[in-house]
């Protein structure tokens, strides 16, 4: 070593408040033992220059990088949000790009058995110090601090956690309004003083109310970066049947619109490796643009992926073209329930009363894996072309702990024809939820009616708070203590779905 070398001799900065975001991809050495280095570096590249766009965006500074991870600091920025919240949109649009390298990793190496490609970001902030290391005409810039070993620590404990994003609860003490979490724990090491708290971190909203989204997740500005566009839902309204109107999946081909939600439009399409119809759900408009969006579509797959039940629509795969979202499921031709009551105005007893026990055999097994539907109305009813009953849209369904959790209810979610007292107060909801919207739809089969009416959402909501369970007409009168319990105020007095399967079962089969 000569005297010239000026190894180890830093420049230290001052001391700053900033938020650092540790990102590290799980399990990397799977990739590295199964994929070439060629593929394995271009699929890196695309993934690293992914990333990078959004550092740059939300103006954050790459301050170390490796084959598996990387830091990212966020200072004041005049003119710019806070660091805390630019860094929650950068840790969100990862969470995005994760999923794209995954749906692309399943794509080209479909026969290698990789594991699912997943990342862990840890935000925390504190006081951090910039040191420089010259060596020669060398340089290498380096971040140092409490903060950087915090959210070192929050993005390997991820994986334990099961999250994408873990935010300490000092950041969004920094952050302000408009973030929706989703659950919190306590880490500790032991090198730690204290234990952290953190939360999982899933929307972050735009302006001080949070009544916006934010367009945090643009991975160009107002631009599309890659070769597949987004799909926008106005192709419904103005296409010429061409396939080329449709949006573009790789391995699939889009025969025609089927369907529209809330937050999605469904399309017939053909899997080319073996001609058959499946459907496709994508999210409206981009996705890339809208967090919830991807954190709805994202919980809807992972949610379904644990129910196996023949009346629980079944669900493929999920993936992601650029910035386009989509659900693989299967295709029922035989439309929806909804359809068919408005074709007949109401359906007989017997075939009504075999719709409501096939749904709720999918109720007690989608209940038993603590999920609740939060969403059954008739439109979400679908039938086979044997005529049996499916239940399908579970977009925003949830986990029965995450329900009761306070502060979770932040908007109604159900269609106020079918939905509970419970929903109608923003109050806590249980499993019980899904059968007092089932006993609506059970009215509304028997007699082709809603179970209440109003020229105003108020007098719905107020009906259901208040109003008595409606009558059914004399000849399913047999049937009325049975919608009496599932339709009670009180859901403490409501039947659960394993309760009304017995009762059901006890009953005479109407023919």
């Amino acid at each position: 070593m000569t005297g010239d070398e000026n190894i180890g001799v830093p420049a230290c900065s001052v001391p700053t408040h900033a938020t650092v975001v540790s990102i590290i991809i799980r399990d990397f050495i799977h990739l590295t033992e199964r994929v070439s280095a060629t593929n394995l570096a271009s699929l890196m590249a695309s993934y690293y220059e992914k990333v990078g766009a959004q550092v740059e965006q939300q103006q954050g500074v790459l301050t170390s990088i490796s084959n598996h991870g990387m830091l990212v600091t966020f200072f004041y920025a005049a003119g710019a949000d806070n660091h805390a919240r630019r860094a929650l949109r950068c840790a969100l649009a990862v969470a995005l790009i994760a999923y794209q390298t995954r749906f692309l990793i399943r794509q080209s190496f479909p026969e290698q058995g990789l594991d699912r490609f997943g990342v862990g970001v840890g935000i925390h902030t504190g006081e951090l110090v910039f040191a420089e290391f010259s060596h020669q005409a060398v340089g290498q810039r380096i971040v140092c601090g409490h903060a950087v070993s915090i959210a070192s620590l929050l993005s390997v404990k991820s994986k334990e956690l099961d999250w994408n994003v873990v935010c300490s609860e000092q950041t969004l003490a920094e952050v302000g309004a408009g973030i929706l979490t989703r659950r919190r724990a306590t880490l500790g090491a032991d090198w730690l003083a204290e234990p952290v708290q953190v939360a999982e971190v899933v929307v972050v909203r735009e302006g001080e109310t949070g009544e916006n989204l934010d367009a945090t997740l643009k991975l160009d500005r107002g631009g599309r970066s890659g070769m597949y566009r987004a799909f926008d839902p106005a192709l419904l309204g103005n296409v010429n049947d061409e396939p080329g109107d449709y949006p573009k999946v790789p391995g699939y081909r889009c025969l025609k619109p089927v369907g529209r939600g809330g937050m999605s439009s469904v399309f017939l399409a053909e899997r080319l490796s073996d001609k058959k119809q499946m459907a496709l759900k994508f999210a409206d408009g981009s996705v890339s643009e809208d967090s919830e969006v991807l954190y709805r579509f994202v919980e809807e797959y992972g949610l379904l992926e644990q129910v196996r039940h023949p009346n629980v629509l079944q669900i493929y795969d999920q993936g992601v073209t650029d910035d386009a979202l989509f659900i693989v499921m299967e295709y029922l031709p035989g439309g929806t329930l909804k359809q068919r009551i408005g074709k007949q105005g109401s359906i007989g007893g017997a075939e009504a009363w075999r719709v409501l026990r096939e749904i709720v055999q999918a109720l007690v097994e989608v209940h038993e894996r603590g999920i609740i539907h939060r969403d059954i109305k008739p439109e979400n009813i679908l039938l086979r072309e044997d005529g049996s009953a499916v239940l399908g849209d579970f977009g925003v369904a949830r986990r029965m702990h995450e329900a009761r959790m306070e502060g979770r209810l932040d908007a109604i979610v159900a269609t106020p024809y079918f939905m509970s007292p419970e929903q109608a107060l923003g109050v806590a909801e249980d499993d019980r939820t899904d059968i007092y919207s089932m006993g609506a739809v059970f009215y509304n089969m028997l007699t082709g009616c809603k179970p209440y009416a109003g020229d105003t959402l108020e007098s719905i909501v107020q009906q259901h708070l208040r109003a008595e369970t409606p009558r059914l007409q004399p000849e399913y009168r047999q049937w009325q203590p049975l919608l009496d319990g599932m339709m009670a105020k009180d859901k403490s007095r409501r039947h659960t779905a394993k309760t009304l399967m017995a009762l059901m079962d006890s009953c005479p089969v109407p023919v």
